[in-house]
């Protein structure tokens, strides 16, 4: 089964003793993939969502204990596993800000194309994840710019697991690394001139791997 993901950055609170509360999801923001949440598009979901790292079901973080909408979006609260080595280092980073959000791992069973966007009317939540970067390559273009272009290795691992996310599958995120990296590559100009790696530049590197 194919789920799609849908980020929202980081709105939640964490104590000492690992329970998180916030808003996975928030109604009638257009993403970058241009769908918009509506109110009452969880409702109906008898299903507790896992607590994950990343959309890794092998990554199980902790519990969410309460799942309900209210006016704004999904509002969750859970408790991260402080007993486990992974629990201690999401706990960790979340509290340092070196992961910017969460992520919702679900099914569309209603959506509806509108001159706005993509209106996703009912969701099948599966899970709700903490994840470091967006779904959409759009989204991080300014971090790449940031990587070092001289540690291929570094900038491979970025880009591939920014293509995972965007539900691209391991083969074609491999071979999107691999060609960012390269376009990165022949990108670099002199000290001081550096342009980065722009969106255009992006896409193009991507294009017909998906």
């Amino acid at each position: 089964m194919k789920l799609q993901y849908k980020f929202a950055p980081l709105e939640a609170e964490v104590d000492q003793r690992g329970k998180v509360t916030g808003y996975a999801s928030r109604f009638g923001i257009k993403d970058q993939g241009g769908d918009i949440v509506v109110k009452g598009a969880f409702i109906g979901n008898t299903r507790k969502p896992k607590m994950l790292l990343q959309h890794d079901p092998a990554q199980v973080v902790g519990v969410w204990d309460v799942v309900r909408e209210d006016n704004d979006g999904l509002y969750v609260e859970g408790r991260i596993n402080l007993g486990s080595t992974l629990g201690k280092d999401v706990h960790s980073n979340l509290e340092f800000g070196a992961i910017d959000g969460m992520s919702i791992g679900y099914r569309a069973k209603d959506a509806v194309k509108t001159a706005l966007g993509r209106e996703l009317r009912q969701i099948d939540l599966w899970e709700v994840s903490f994840v470091t970067f967006p779904m959409l390559p759009e989204a991080v273009v300014s971090s790449v710019k940031s990587i070092d272009g001289d540690n291929p290795a570094i900038l491979k691992r970025f880009v591939e697991q920014i293509m995972r996310e965007a539900d691209f599958s391991a083969d074609e995120a491999k071979a999107a690394a691999a060609a960012v990296a390269r376009v990165r590559a022949e990108r670099e100009v002199s000290a001081g001139q550096d342009e980065g790696l722009t969106l255009d530049a992006l896409r193009n590197a991507l294009r017909g791997l998906k």
